[in-house]
């Protein structure tokens, strides 16, 4: 994680970055502490970090509306024990090893299998596969997409969740984590600046980062900003 340096001998040189939302200094306003988060090893597999403490910090202007903030580390995210790059990763397991199920994937990641349920529900309701789709190609109109799975029409009603089988949403999800990651690379390729790993965690971050706004888990959240989709923000 990188900050701005301060003036040289003052109380801390290492400072907070611009508050995301005026744009102004801020300073730092104490510490939060997180039991525990589940991690992406080295290796790929699931990595506990406990203890892990984040900090805050306070804007200068005492009219912005951002008056505190919590800084999170490289594929952080607020109200997840699990980092988006498990959660990619254990999507990805689900729809690529034969024979996976819920109960074999979630044990693999230590979680239970309505948790992992919850995060390919999660996906799917973030954004259609028409509108991501639309982002990539105006990125780059030339180029070709990733294939894409195309899942029955009623088996995505999230409205229905009885209508559709767990595989059929998995595909859906796996569209969209494909189309993610397309994205990331291309707002990578122009310039635009995203934290490292899976497109989905990348492009959720900068909208965070930019807007403060949360695509929360098991809660209605606004939709992707467009801005953040179509021109990087």
């Amino acid at each position: 994680m990188d900050f701005p340096r301060g003036r040289a001998g003052c109380k801390e040189e290492l400072r907070p970055p611009s508050c995301p939302f005026c744009g102004g200094p801020q300073w730092w306003d104490g510490w939060r502490l997180v039991k525990r988060q589940g991690t992406l090893s080295l290796s790929g597999g699931l990595r506990w970090a406990l203890g892990l403490y984040r900090r805050r910090a306070r804007c200068f202007n005492l009219v912005c509306d951002c008056r505190s903030s919590t800084i999170y580390e490289a594929q952080g995210y607020p109200h997840r024990w699990f980092t988006t790059a498990v959660i990619v990763s254990a999507v990805a397991e689900l729809l690529a090893i034969d024979g996976a199920t819920l109960a074999s994937v979630a044990k693999h990641w230590e979680c239970h299998p309505r948790t992992l349920g919850r995060w390919m529900a999660w996906i799917s309701c973030l954004v259609e596969v028409a509108v991501l789709f639309k982002a990539c190609w105006l990125h780059d109109p030339s180029g070709m997409p990733p294939p894409v799975y195309k899942p029955r029409r009623k088996d995505l009603d999230s409205s229905r969740p009885e209508m559709g089988s767990w595989k059929a949403r998995a595909v859906l999800v796996g569209s969209l984590v494909l189309l993610f990651a397309w994205l990331a690379r291309l707002h990578r390729d122009k310039g635009i600046p995203l934290e490292e790993g899976p497109g989905l965690g990348a492009i959720l971050r900068r909208q965070f980062d930019l807007y403060r706004l949360v695509s929360l888990l098991t809660k209605s959240s606004p939709g992707m900003q467009i801005d953040v989709l179509w021109t990087g923000g």
